[in-house]
């Protein structure tokens, strides 16, 4: 076995001018404590129906309207349907209400009977459109299995030009060989290959992760579901709370708002500060999240 070469100060000086910037959020009061590492795990982790989903999709619509240099990027869905994910994707990109009570079903009949008579959806379509066929925008469903996942990413990162990959979420992850009485370690295995395939091609990977349904108003690391490797392996945890869905399970019937608020705190933060947390605002019929402290944001 051949032995290291020593790391060389132009060795070190050299990485550091090649190494990718992390990635702001669009979220200028979150990027005032943190941002998308680059070469690292960072984790959006919330309760079922907290809005975890939907968060990933706004940061994966900021990063396809910030970016100018063409980079792809990637969505792998192990929970929901591309179908679904790209009507969503499509909602919050229009920030049309067809229906305050049911607004996906409302544009799943405008696509189906009411094509070209809205504005907003059909220039909401065409950026869809732009993004897909350039190949900047790739959503998936197939149910890869870790060890696929992990060679997939890092065939697609050789060619040099991935802004980010979205995994939702980690704890569905099959892994070969593994069964559900393996639960802890199929995730520990997933989350191993995705950090080395994040610090190899130095590219984020943003890894959706649920929190246990008994994680009350301040949930830490160890709230995420089979979390030890996944909370060591992470280089940001990001921890969503939903002030509707509490709201709901607290008074016992639904919120009608139209605009609540997002909570997200910061478990961990390898680059900088943590324990902090930054308040956004959700609309809810068009999964729409905004930062009410910077309401200028173009997209």
């Amino acid at each position: 076995m051949e032995a290291p070469r020593p790391y060389l100060l132009e060795d070190f000086e050299q990485d550091i001018l090649a190494s990718a910037e992390g990635l702001s959020s669009g979220y200028p009061s979150l990027d005032k404590w943190a941002k998308i590492p680059a070469g690292a795990l960072t984790i959006v982790a919330g309760r079922p129906g907290q809005g975890k989903t939907s968060f990933m999709l706004n940061l994966l619509r900021n990063q396809l309207e910030m970016d100018s240099s063409g980079r792809r990027f990637y969505f792998y869905s192990y929970e929901v349907a591309r179908r679904y994910l790209a009507l969503r994707l499509l909602m919050l990109t229009a920030e049309e209400v067809l229906n305050e009570g049911s607004n996906e079903g409302a544009y799943i009949n405008y696509i189906k009977t009411k094509r070209g008579t809205n504005k907003a959806i059909e220039k909401a379509l065409e950026r869809f459109g732009e993004w897909t066929s350039s190949g900047r925008l790739v959503i998936s469903d197939k149910p890869f299995r870790a060890e696929d996942l992990s060679a997939t990413i890092g065939k697609l990162a050789q060619q040099g030009d991935t802004g980010a990959v979205f995994i939702d979420y980690i704890q569905k992850i099959p892994s070969t060989g593994s069964s559900e009485a393996q639960r802890y370690l199929q995730v520990a295995r997933a989350s191993q290959l995705l950090l080395e395939q994040a610090v190899r091609q130095d590219i984020p990977i943003i890894l959706g992760a649920q929190l246990n349904r008994t994680a009350g108003d301040f949930p830490t690391l160890g709230s995420m579901r089979e979390s030890g490797d996944i909370e060591q392996d992470a280089h940001l945890v990001l921890a969503l709370q939903n002030d509707a869905l509490k709201k709901q399970e607290a008074d016992g019937f639904r919120v009608t708002e139209k605009k609540v608020g997002l909570n997200v705190s910061i478990l961990k933060n390898r680059n900088g500060m943590s324990g902090g947390s930054v308040s956004l605002e959700f609309e809810r019929a068009i999964l729409k999240i905004r930062d009410p402290n910077n309401m200028e944001t173009p997209f």
